[in-house]
């Protein structure tokens, strides 16, 4: 069985070539989508990163493993879905991995997917949550969330929203190997260590998207222009980053 990791970016200079790293020896192919949603488009945001993504992905365009695709989609579903067709082209009756660019797989970590990919296969499971150790300001704090990571792409019909996908035969809440809060397999998440700018953006483009009058993102900037969320546990994390990130500036005021 194939693994198939799709990476959708947009400005993600900080982390993104340490994502592509930490995968792209593990697996099979790696579709990476760039670019902004319309949604977002809308807010003031730019069609292309301007930040030094793009110069970041394109040297990895000679990889035969890498295939590079511009786009600007509707929302985050429309995005997921274009780089979800380019992988069921190369990959029709395998596995597609989520692998976003400020996420960061151990090399050990593939050995406990490619046993999870097996297992799905057995008892007939479609797709599986991982636990995300999302750090939050900088590498020494973080909280734990859970999301849809892992998807066997037969009989897939794809995305309905950013992190779910659909199957022909439309079965969902039997499917799922490993749920929210029950999940081995682990990975680091560095979304909120980019700045309070990008995190305003970010909480804007959540904000503006009719999700329903008592929709609240619930993190926020607080007095000290510190990211926080009174629905999150933050954590003093004592684990070691992955190997990769030793070099990243982040690391450097890591105790």
């Amino acid at each position: 069985m194939k693994l198939s990791v799709l990476m959708t970016v947009f400005r993600e200079v900080e982390f993104v070539d340490y994502a592509v790293r930490s995968c792209l020896p593990h697996i099979d192919h790696l579709v990476i989508c760039e670019g902004s949603y319309l949604e977002t488009q809308k807010l003031g945001v730019s069609p292309r990163s301007n930040d030094g993504t793009i110069e970041i992905i394109e040297k990895y365009r000679n990889d035969p493993k890498v295939h590079v695709i511009y786009a600007n989609e509707e929302s985050d579903k429309d995005q997921r879905n274009v780089g979800w067709k380019k992988i069921k082209e190369l990959n029709p009756d395998g596995f597609l991995l989520i692998v976003d660019g400020d996420e960061i797989f151990q090399p050990q970590t593939f050995d406990l997917i490619y046993s999870t990919m097996n297992m799905m296969r057995k008892l007939q499971k479609k797709f599986a949550y991982f636990e995300s150790l999302t750090f939050v300001n900088d590498a020494n704090h973080y909280t734990k969330q859970y999301f849809p990571r892992l998807f066997d792409l037969k009989n897939s019909v794809g995305f309905f929203n950013d992190n779910h996908m659909q199957w022909t035969d439309k079965v969902y809440d039997h499917s799922i190997l490993y749920g929210q809060g029950s999940s081995p397999i682990k990975y680091h998440h560095y979304s909120f260590c980019k700045g309070s700018e990008k995190f305003k953006e970010k909480r804007n483009w959540w904000m503006s998207r009719g999700l329903g009058k008592d929709f609240d993102y619930g993190w926020k900037i607080d007095e000290n222009n510190q990211i926080t969320d009174k629905n999150h546990r933050i954590f003093l994390y004592e684990g070691k980053h992955p190997s990769i990130m030793e070099s990243h500036p982040m690391m450097q005021g890591k105790k």
